[in-house]
């Protein structure tokens, strides 16, 4: 299965009313869930027929959840282990700065993991305040990445 059918299926199932799936292949295995806040994706790896086990394909949410500390920031996590990036390219020019106003649903910054680039998107509307991480560094899940003043 490629890339490109396991995100049709990911998009599928996000716009359906179905809360759990599950597809195997002979190499291959993935499964969806969905709560009530947040959509889980995981995947497990298999073992092939020279008994070699294949990696997982983690395909993450896309959606960050908000938390909200005592001075009305909203703080976006990174939502996966990887690269963060601040620009579609390193031609390019950074999708947010500080001080600059998003809506939401806005790109605010690339997450690329296992050669994936997963756009985030800003979870409310508001004013980036902060931007934690330096541009082609290592974000581990959950770190604090932004800061959004609503």
């Amino acid at each position: 299965m490629d890339l490109r059918q396991i995100k049709n299926i990911i998009k599928e199932f996000e716009d359906s009313k179905i809360d759990k799936l599950e597809i195997s292949d002979k190499d291959f295995s993935i499964k969806l869930e969905k709560n009530k806040t947040q959509t889980i994706f995981s995947s497990s790896p298999s073992v092939s027929d020279n008994g070699v086990a294949t990696p997982p394909v983690a395909t993450p949410s896309e959606q960050v959840q908000p938390e909200v500390e005592e001075n009305t920031n909203v703080l976006v996590k990174a939502p996966l282990v990887g690269t963060f990036y601040q620009a579609p390219s390193p031609d390019a020019s950074p999708f947010v700065r500080v001080n600059q106003k998003v809506n939401k649903g806005d790109t605010l910054f690339i997450v690329e993991a296992m050669k994936v680039m997963n756009e985030i998107a800003a979870p409310v509307s508001g004013t980036v305040v902060k931007i934690n991480v330096s541009d082609a560094t290592m974000v581990e899940f959950g770190q604090v990445v932004m800061e959004i003043q609503e």
